[in-house]
Protein backbone atom coordinates (compact mmCIF):
# COMPACT_ATOMS: atom_id res chain seq x y z
CA UNK A 1 0.00 0.00 0.00
CA UNK A 2 1.23 3.44 -0.69
CA UNK A 3 0.50 6.47 0.74
CA UNK A 4 0.70 9.86 -1.22
CA UNK A 5 0.31 13.45 -0.55
CA UNK A 6 -2.98 15.78 0.69
CA UNK A 7 -5.94 15.75 -1.64
CA UNK A 8 -8.86 17.56 -1.71
CA UNK A 9 -12.34 16.94 -3.47
CA UNK A 10 -11.83 16.87 -7.49
CA UNK A 11 -8.05 15.45 -7.19
CA UNK A 12 -6.62 13.03 -10.15
CA UNK A 13 -6.06 9.95 -8.20
CA UNK A 14 -5.17 7.56 -10.99
CA UNK A 15 -6.75 5.77 -14.26
CA UNK A 16 -9.18 2.95 -13.87
CA UNK A 17 -6.83 0.55 -15.77
CA UNK A 18 -3.78 0.95 -12.74
CA UNK A 19 -6.44 1.36 -9.74
CA UNK A 20 -10.27 1.63 -9.20
CA UNK A 21 -12.02 4.05 -7.30
CA UNK A 22 -12.63 2.63 -3.31
CA UNK A 23 -13.60 4.48 -0.21
CA UNK A 24 -13.80 8.30 -0.56
CA UNK A 25 -13.14 8.20 -4.61
CA UNK A 26 -14.82 8.13 -8.02
CA UNK A 27 -14.84 7.41 -11.50
CA UNK A 28 -15.69 10.16 -13.99
CA UNK A 29 -17.06 8.00 -16.80
CA UNK A 30 -13.98 8.51 -18.84
CA UNK A 31 -11.84 6.31 -16.85
CA UNK A 32 -10.14 8.96 -14.46
CA UNK A 33 -10.48 8.40 -10.50
CA UNK A 34 -10.91 11.28 -8.41
CA UNK A 35 -10.90 11.97 -4.86
CA UNK A 36 -14.15 13.03 -3.23
CA UNK A 37 -13.03 14.15 0.18
CA UNK A 38 -10.67 16.18 2.28
CA UNK A 39 -7.47 13.55 3.40
CA UNK A 40 -4.65 11.39 2.22
CA UNK A 41 -4.65 9.55 -1.16
CA UNK A 42 -3.50 5.78 -0.85
CA UNK A 43 -3.14 3.80 -3.38
CA UNK A 44 -3.18 0.03 -2.58
CA UNK A 45 -0.98 -2.13 -5.52
CA UNK A 46 -2.36 -5.81 -3.95
CA UNK A 47 -6.00 -4.56 -4.38
CA UNK A 48 -5.78 -2.42 -6.92
CA UNK A 49 -7.89 0.32 -5.61
CA UNK A 50 -7.01 4.37 -4.86
CA UNK A 51 -9.03 5.32 -1.95
CA UNK A 52 -8.82 8.46 0.54
CA UNK A 53 -8.53 8.33 4.21
CA UNK A 54 -10.77 11.29 5.48
CA UNK A 55 -8.70 14.33 7.30
CA UNK A 56 -12.21 16.13 8.22
CA UNK A 57 -14.21 14.72 11.26
CA UNK A 58 -18.11 14.28 10.88
CA UNK A 59 -19.86 17.56 11.76
CA UNK A 60 -22.91 17.59 14.07
CA UNK A 61 -25.65 20.36 12.75
CA UNK A 62 -28.45 21.61 15.55
CA UNK A 63 -30.75 19.21 16.12
CA UNK A 64 -34.13 19.10 18.79
CA UNK A 65 -33.15 19.06 22.71
CA UNK A 66 -29.80 21.09 22.13
CA UNK A 67 -29.10 24.07 24.36
CA UNK A 68 -28.15 26.95 22.73
CA UNK A 69 -26.57 30.42 24.18
CA UNK A 70 -28.13 33.39 21.95
CA UNK A 71 -28.15 37.17 21.91
CA UNK A 72 -31.38 39.03 21.70
CA UNK A 73 -31.52 40.68 18.96
CA UNK A 74 -35.42 42.09 19.02
CA UNK A 75 -37.94 41.65 21.23
CA UNK A 76 -41.65 41.87 19.94
CA UNK A 77 -44.98 41.67 21.69
CA UNK A 78 -45.51 37.94 20.94
CA UNK A 79 -42.25 36.49 20.18
CA UNK A 80 -38.07 37.52 21.26
CA UNK A 81 -35.82 37.52 18.39
CA UNK A 82 -31.96 35.53 19.15
CA UNK A 83 -28.90 35.59 17.07
CA UNK A 84 -27.61 31.82 18.13
CA UNK A 85 -24.06 32.42 19.09
CA UNK A 86 -22.94 28.60 19.82
CA UNK A 87 -24.66 25.45 20.50
CA UNK A 88 -24.21 21.68 22.25
CA UNK A 89 -25.96 18.28 23.01
CA UNK A 90 -24.28 16.29 25.29
CA UNK A 91 -21.48 17.60 26.01
CA UNK A 92 -20.69 18.22 22.04
CA UNK A 93 -20.27 21.03 20.21
CA UNK A 94 -22.64 21.92 17.36
CA UNK A 95 -22.35 23.72 14.08
CA UNK A 96 -24.74 26.29 14.27
CA UNK A 97 -26.06 26.95 10.60
CA UNK A 98 -28.56 29.12 10.94
CA UNK A 99 -27.78 31.77 13.84
CA UNK A 100 -32.00 32.95 14.02
CA UNK A 101 -34.08 31.77 16.57
CA UNK A 102 -37.21 32.65 18.11
CA UNK A 103 -38.90 32.18 21.25
CA UNK A 104 -42.60 32.35 21.53
CA UNK A 105 -44.36 34.01 24.73
CA UNK A 106 -45.87 30.33 25.52
CA UNK A 107 -42.58 29.05 25.55
CA UNK A 108 -40.72 31.45 28.11
CA UNK A 109 -42.19 30.11 31.68
CA UNK A 110 -44.44 28.45 32.55
CA UNK A 111 -46.13 30.92 34.69
CA UNK A 112 -47.72 33.30 33.14
CA UNK A 113 -46.29 35.94 30.71
CA UNK A 114 -47.31 39.70 31.30
CA UNK A 115 -45.12 41.56 29.11
CA UNK A 116 -42.10 39.62 26.98
CA UNK A 117 -40.11 43.10 27.98
CA UNK A 118 -40.25 41.62 31.75
CA UNK A 119 -38.45 38.22 30.63
CA UNK A 120 -36.06 39.53 28.29
CA UNK A 121 -34.70 42.80 26.27
CA UNK A 122 -32.59 43.43 23.59
CA UNK A 123 -28.67 42.88 24.74
CA UNK A 124 -29.37 40.14 27.05
CA UNK A 125 -27.59 36.46 26.71
CA UNK A 126 -29.73 33.58 26.87
CA UNK A 127 -29.84 29.80 27.60
CA UNK A 128 -32.24 27.97 25.59
CA UNK A 129 -33.47 24.47 24.33
CA UNK A 130 -34.41 23.64 20.93
CA UNK A 131 -38.11 22.71 20.05
CA UNK A 132 -38.14 22.14 16.39
CA UNK A 133 -35.35 23.34 13.84
CA UNK A 134 -36.91 23.85 10.01
CA UNK A 135 -36.08 25.59 7.17
CA UNK A 136 -37.89 28.32 8.46
CA UNK A 137 -36.46 29.09 11.66
CA UNK A 138 -35.15 27.75 14.81
CA UNK A 139 -37.57 27.63 17.67
CA UNK A 140 -36.36 27.52 20.99
CA UNK A 141 -37.77 27.67 24.42
CA UNK A 142 -36.80 28.75 28.24
CA UNK A 143 -38.70 27.04 30.45
CA UNK A 144 -37.02 24.71 32.71
CA UNK A 145 -34.89 26.42 35.98
CA UNK A 146 -31.56 26.41 34.19
CA UNK A 147 -32.82 28.41 31.31
CA UNK A 148 -33.39 31.73 30.27
CA UNK A 149 -31.10 35.00 30.63
CA UNK A 150 -27.73 34.01 31.50
CA UNK A 151 -26.20 37.96 31.45
CA UNK A 152 -28.56 41.09 31.39
CA UNK A 153 -27.86 44.30 30.83
CA UNK A 154 -29.06 48.05 32.66
CA UNK A 155 -31.32 49.49 30.50
CA UNK A 156 -30.12 53.05 31.16
CA UNK A 157 -26.56 51.87 32.53
CA UNK A 158 -25.92 48.84 29.61
CA UNK A 159 -23.76 48.29 32.88
CA UNK A 160 -24.28 43.97 33.38
CA UNK A 161 -26.80 43.35 36.09
CA UNK A 162 -26.07 42.14 39.71
CA UNK A 163 -28.17 39.20 40.70
CA UNK A 164 -29.14 39.66 44.15
CA UNK A 165 -31.59 37.73 46.27
CA UNK A 166 -33.08 36.54 43.40
CA UNK A 167 -33.52 39.82 41.35
CA UNK A 168 -31.43 41.89 39.22
CA UNK A 169 -30.28 45.61 40.15
CA UNK A 170 -28.32 47.80 37.87
CA UNK A 171 -24.95 48.89 39.70
CA UNK A 172 -25.03 52.48 38.25
CA UNK A 173 -28.85 53.13 38.79
CA UNK A 174 -29.38 50.91 41.44
CA UNK A 175 -32.81 50.57 39.70
CA UNK A 176 -34.38 46.67 39.76
CA UNK A 177 -34.98 45.34 36.60
CA UNK A 178 -37.21 41.69 35.66
CA UNK A 179 -35.84 38.95 33.51
CA UNK A 180 -36.29 35.24 32.62
CA UNK A 181 -33.56 34.57 34.71
CA UNK A 182 -31.43 30.97 34.40
CA UNK A 183 -30.19 29.52 37.36
CA UNK A 184 -26.70 29.72 35.86
CA UNK A 185 -27.51 33.88 35.59
CA UNK A 186 -23.50 35.32 35.57
CA UNK A 187 -22.09 32.11 35.95
CA UNK A 188 -20.38 31.88 32.40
Amino acid sequence: MQEKSFVCPGTFLSYEEEFLAGPNAFEDGTGSVYSDSIGVMSLDSKTHEASVRKATRPTKILERGAIVIALVSTVKSSSVLVEILEAEKNGERLVVHNQNGSIMVFNVSNEYVRNLEDAFRMGDIVKARILEVTRYGIELETKAPELGVIKAFGVKSRKPLILIDGRLRDPVTGAMEERKISSDYALK
